[in-house]
């Protein structure tokens, strides 16, 4: 399993290795990919924060953005049984952020959500009850949509997207120089472990 500690100390030694090489442009560019880096060097409680920034951001295109990243790098190399998992956070996802709207009195970010995605949405099963919550006075009160309004159901998605993306990354192929660094920091504590 590559951990984000694991990742951090590779990419420290890269870094190390290009400079002494003297491949300058190359660190350059490297450094400046690890300033971007959208996996958030598979930190999974970095990668939900990002992904929760943009719910608090009112900011749909980025959180749609971001969530297609994660599908094209990570979810679609899944087993096709993990598809109906990654579909029901999909969606909990932008229910949180049509949520997060209304409970900030952002009417007009519910109705952006709607207009932008009503057409992909009106096929869908989970979401035809959904178009009328622009036009409830108070959604929160209503039993279609209540649930989703209380603290319970935003912490209960956020430990299921944790534990589905902690899942992913433990799962996802080690490259073979993290590999290394794993095996050199299972000797080292071998290695204390019999000198104690």
């Amino acid at each position: 399993m590559a951990t984000s500690a694991n990742v951090s100390s590779i990419d420290a030694l890269v870094k190390e290795y290009l400079t002494y090489r003297g491949f300058l442009p190359t660190l350059r560019a490297f450094e400046a990919d690890l300033k971007n880096d959208k996996d958030k060097a598979f930190n999974v409680s970095k990668l939900i924060d990002q992904l929760f920034q943009y719910v608090t951001a009112f900011d749909i295109v980025g959180l749609r953005a971001f969530w297609a990243h994660l599908e094209l790098r990570f979810f679609s190399r899944l087993d096709h049984a993990f598809a109906p998992s990654v579909r029901k956070l999909d969606v909990s996802l932008q229910r949180y952020y049509v949520v997060n709207a209304c409970q900030n009195g952002r009417g007009d970010k519910v109705t952006e959500f709607f207009e932008r995605y009503s057409s992909d949405l009106q096929l869908q099963a989970d979401w035809r009850d959904w178009f009328v919550l622009p036009f409830l006075k108070n959604p929160e009160q209503h039993p279609g949509f209540e649930t989703f309004f209380t603290k319970q159901w935003l912490e209960t998605f956020t430990l299921s997207l944790h534990n589905f993306m902690s899942t992913v990354f433990q799962n996802m192929p080690v490259p073979t120089l993290l590999r290394l660094d794993a095996e050199r920091l299972r000797v080292r504590a071998l290695e204390e472990e019999l000198s104690s």
